[in-house]
Parts: structure tokens; sequence; C-alpha cells
């Protein structure tokens, strides 16, 4: 061998050695942006010992989860790491230097929320990470990083993706959203932590499973950049609701009692909700036949070249605000209308858990929410069950905004004759309908019951 093919076998070696010692110090350097990246998230928080009684003593409860830096001293997390908040502290993995933060939005229906750290030399020891801009592969591996259990330092457990579904969010108990469902073994506190596929967050854990091991939960990008771009106007809004219920428009003998063109496909509009975007352009029995434009299938489905969604899916990944073109047949003639996209109210009941009440005269009066089924008390009467089960379904919003409710009795004598009345829901006060919480208080005071 001569000293010209040694020369190319050392030049070959070097720049093997030096692409290696590259690759490793990048390798390194994402790693340590990584640690520097996810955050352990401390609330402290004051809740009641038992809803039903809200004036009872509050307890000082501390919970545990895990965010990701999105921005200078800007955290993403989710809202049930950090709700009820009297005091959020942030720290990095490892550390005990303990930086003041305070919630700056909160999505209940996504369950996210955005932080923001008060102290502002926060941002000289963190850095940020990205969302993906690509959705992950079903099977593919991803890691996911977090705190379990509130310990000091950030692990990670490697995962997989065993699903892309809809589930409910059981922060709210009410929303159904698009999940990734991912084989890894996750813990509490894991909450709000990042999945990582290529340097990049693909998703935010937020869900254990119940019933299945090392079975859990995330975000997934669509929801949070929905939540990201919400938020931009300085406010939270929050997902449009379909606010209507629908059947499948195949049976020909629907459409041709109803005057529908065989031909024509759709879904036929069983119920509409109060005060939502569509409760002034459809009625009840229109056959809906197209939104923004793109027909519908007799399923509900959207079909526009090669994407393809549900009606919900379409509705919901708008912003509040946005107008939305509808067309139906009515009675035989075709109608099309623009409608403004808008909260729908009626559905606060099933996501509030205030601890509004009054107390007068030994009497507790309370709006019905998710607190009464939350609570350990088995004496719920029937009828509380079904008006907030049904508050929609059965129209009973017609009479009020919000039921009131006895929920307790204080032992004095002279309201101990009220005790059957014990959760109860009011009817009237002098026959009047008390529309709401305020309105109670008025009509009481207005009246010196």
């Amino acid at each position: 061998m001569n000293k010209k093919d040694l020369t190319k076998i050392f030049v070959l070696i070097l720049v093997i050695w030096s692409y290696s010692v590259f690759a490793q110090e990048t390798e390194d350097s994402e790693v340590n942006n990584l640690y520097q990246a996810v955050v352990l998230v401390r609330n402290d928080s004051y809740t009641s010992e038992n809803k039903i009684q809200p004036w009872m003593k509050k307890n000082l409860s501390t919970g545990l989860g895990s965010g990701i830096v999105l921005g200078k001293n800007l955290i993403l997390t989710n809202a049930h790491v950090v709700n009820d908040s009297s005091r959020i502290n942030i720290r990095m993995s490892g550390s005990q230097r303990d930086y003041n933060a305070r919630v700056l939005f909160i999505g209940y229906d996504c369950d996210l929320a955005l932080l923001e750290v008060l102290d502002k030399d926060f941002a000289d020891v963190s850095k940020t990470l990205t969302l993906s801009d690509v959705p992950p592969i079903l099977g593919s591996d991803l890691l996911v990083f977090g705190f379990p259990n509130g310990q000091e330092r950030l692990t990670v457990e490697k995962g997989s993706i065993i699903r892309f579904e809809k589930s409910r969010y059981s922060y709210s108990g009410l929303d159904f959203r698009n999940v990734i469902k991912i084989n890894a073994n996750i813990q509490p506190g894991n909450s709000g932590g990042p999945a990582i596929q290529n340097g990049k967050v693909v998703g935010l854990t937020f869900q254990i499973s119940k019933t299945g091991k090392d079975v859990a939960y995330l975000i997934p990008i669509e929801i949070i950049q929905h939540f990201l771009k919400d938020i931009k106007d300085g406010k939270y809004d929050g997902f449009p609701n379909i606010g209507f219920t629908f059947q499948s428009g195949a049976p020909n003998s629907l459409k041709q009692g109803m005057q529908i063109p065989t031909e024509v496909s759709g879904v036929f509009i069983n119920r509409i909700y109060p005060n939502s975007t569509f409760s002034k352009v459809l009625h009840e029995k229109d056959f809906l036949v197209s939104l923004d434009g793109i027909p519908l299938s007799n399923e509900g489905e959207m079909i526009s070249g090669q994407k393809k969604e549900s009606i919900v899916d379409h509705i919901e990944n708008r912003q509040l605000g946005e107008t939305l073109k509808v067309e139906v047949y009515r009675a035989g003639k075709k109608y099309s209308a623009d409608t403004v996209l808008q909260k729908n109210f009626a559905l606060d009941l099933y996501r509030e858990t205030s601890d509004n009440y009054i107390l007068n005269s030994g009497l507790v009066f309370q709006p019905i929410s998710r607190s009464f089924f939350n609570n350990e008390d088995g004496e719920l009467d029937s009828s509380i069950k079904y008006h907030y089960s049904y508050f929609i379904q059965d129209l009973l919003y017609r009479y009020t905004t919000r039921d009131i409710v006895l929920s307790y009795i204080f032992d004095d004598p002279e309201v101990q004759k009220y005790k059957k009345y014990k959760f109860k829901v009011v009817e009237t006060i002098n026959d009047r309908v008390p529309k709401d919480l305020n309105d109670f208080k008025k009509i009481w005071q207005e009246n010196e019951i």
C-alpha cells in the first residue's frame, strides 16, 4: 500500500469521525433542548370539601402536571392541570427554582391552557418546542416526556400510536373531539407533557385509559392549533358546536312525504339547540343538503375532492364568528342562508362546576351543574337527574336558562318543614319562574320571602 492510499484512508476515517462527532453533538443538543423545554407545573388551589355545601371550609390542594415552552415565557399545558389555581409555579427538570406563572387563556372544552411565566429571566434558561406541521403515522413510534407523579426530574417513555379516534374529553365530560390513542406507560403528572417525533410535538398527553394497561391519549395538533388560533384576538371563544341533531336522509318514503327529490342526498334535521348557530336558519324537519357549497351524503359526510369529513368535524374545525352557508329543502322548496358560528351557551350547563349559591333563612339554593353529579351525596332526586340530562332534549330551556335547586337545609326548627323539598327543582316563587340564580335572588328580595 503506497503513501497516497494511506492518505486517502486517513482522510476517510477523519471524515467519518468528524460526522460521528457532529451527529452526536447535534443529538445531545436536541436532548438538551427538550430538557429545557418541558417543565413541571405545580398548581396550588383552594377547593370546597363539598360542592353541595360550598360555604364550608376550603382545603388547600396541590396539583402536579407537565407543560411545554412554546414561546418566550409562554407554556402550554392541560386546563385540568391549572384549573381553579390560586398559585402556579414552574420548575425546570432537576431544579429547585420556582418561577411564578399565571393563566392567560384556558379552554375547558379542549382541556388546554396557555400560561405566562412572570419571572422574566425564565426565558434565559428555557428553550422552545415546535409543533409538527404534519400528522403522525398510525403505528409509528414516539417519545412521551413529562413528570410522572410530580417527580423532580424529566422522564421519557417510548410509545407507539394505536389509533386515531374521537373520544369524550373527561375534563369537560361533554366534548367529543379527535384524540390519538397510544401505547405507553403514562402516569398522573404526565398531563400536559409532549409526545415527540423527529424533534417536534405531535400531541399533548391528557388522559389515561381506565380499562387498558399502558394506554393513554394525546390531544392532537389540529386541536392545539385551533386553540392557539382562537386566542390570537386576546380571548378564548371555544369550539363551535353543531347545534342540532339529525338522522339519515336515505329513506325515500320520508323524502317523498316531505316533497324532496329522491335523487337528492342529505340529512333530516331533528332538534335544534336554543340560541345556537342554526336556531334562526334551520327548522325541525328541514332536509339539509349542503354546507359551504359542499354536498352531504345521506349519512352526513362531506366529500370535496380527496377530502372527506363529517358535518361535526366541518363545523368544529372552524372558528366562532366565521360565516357558514347552509342549503336546505323545506316544504318542497329549496332555501339557502348564511349564518355566523356562535357559542352554544345552553351547553355550559354540562361544563360548569361553579360554587355559586344563595343562603337565606336557613335554606341554600344552587343552580344545577356538574357539581351535583361529582359529589358523594347519594340523595339526589330523580327530578334533578331529569332536568340535567334532558334540559335540551325535552326543551326545558323554554322555561329557564338554568334550573335552581334547594340543595341544603340547615338544622333549624323553623325550616325543617321544608326538608321534604331538599334536592327538588324550584318551579316558581310567588307564581314567578326564576330564569337563573340572579333572577331567583331578585325575586326573593322583592317578595321578602
